[in-house]
């Protein structure tokens, strides 16, 4: 985690979840304006999925694991969290033409990313079934 995010959580006297979240927002836009090696978890990936990717979507890939061994062709997928969407590209490949993957994310920052990038992302054979949205993913707790 960045040393800057750990450094506002703990700066905190007592850190709230809209405290924790706030941190959380700037954290990731940041990081969808530069790249942030901290963020980096170390992932390999099937390099005949990543081989066409944009070199941007790579760098600022800050995801924590490779789900593409658990999808088969025709799913649809939803990735939580999906950033810049380098596993959306991924997954994206692995669906196929019949099937669908969904990103989704909180951050406005790397959701413009995510569709500036997109453009160049749909130049890889097989990435033309990814979609974005904006979502609070605990949204859907608060209601039960």
């Amino acid at each position: 985690m960045s040393e800057t995010f750990n450094g506002e959580i703990a700066a905190q006297s007592a850190p709230t979840i809209e405290n924790i979240e706030s941190a959380v927002q700037r954290c990731y836009a940041r990081a969808a304006r530069r790249t942030e090696p901290s963020l980096c978890c170390p992932t390999q990936y099937d390099s005949r999925f990543i081989e066409m990717l944009p070199p941007e979507i790579i760098e600022k890939d800050y995801g924590c694991g490779d789900p593409s061994p658990y999808v088969k062709e025709g799913e649809t997928v939803v990735d939580l969290e999906s950033g810049a969407g380098k596993s959306c590209y991924i997954l994206s490949q692995k669906v196929g033409g019949t099937g669908r993957v969904i990103g989704v994310d909180f951050t406005d920052e790397m959701l413009v990313l995510a569709r500036i990038l997109e453009i160049r992302a749909r130049a890889c054979d097989g990435c033309d079934n990814v979609s974005k949205a904006s979502s609070y993913l605990e949204a859907s707790l608060d209601s039960r």
